[in-house]
């Protein structure tokens, strides 16, 4: 599901680990292991995120592109 988002800008849907439903932009650096390595803009820094905890995810399009 989110392997095709390697290298791309993505808006994440997730539950942390205290089940708190939090809203991120990301770019997707690596898949592996059911872990997502991704840069988190709001926090500035490289996360691990949990691919079933992700409930969505969505390119993010930048202004001007098709």
């Amino acid at each position: 599901m989110v392997e095709e988002f390697i290298g791309k800008v993505v808006q994440l849907i997730y539950n942390d680990r205290r089940r708190k439903v939090t809203i991120r932009d990301v770019r997707v650096l690596a898949i592996k292991d059911g872990r997502m390595k991704a840069r988190c803009f709001s926090a500035g820094a490289v996360r691990i995120f949990d691919v079933d905890n992700i409930v969505d995810v969505e390119e993010v399009r930048r202004r001007g592109t098709a």
